[in-house]
């Protein structure tokens, strides 16, 4: 996978069964820079893996994540 979306998945994984974490939380818990996650996590946001509080901060509704994907190329 490009380096974009396994980054992505590590923060989904770091998210998990979290409950409640702020952006630049996530971000210290992956060493990434704070920009990059949120603009990362709203696009995961916009595929309904992330939800948004209504503090600002994010969830990660699942315990568990079954991914089926078709990938062609470009």
């Amino acid at each position: 996978f490009p380096v974009t979306i396994r980054k992505r998945w590590a923060w989904v994984r770091a998210a998990q069964g979290r409950g409640e974490i702020s952006v630049r939380e996530l971000a210290r818990s992956v060493s990434r820079d704070v920009k990059r996650v949120h603009e990362d996590v709203t696009a995961l946001a916009n595929l309904g893996i992330f939800e948004r509080t209504e503090s600002g901060g994010l969830i990660c509704p699942f315990a568990s994540m079954h991914i089926d994907m078709h990938l062609e190329t470009a």
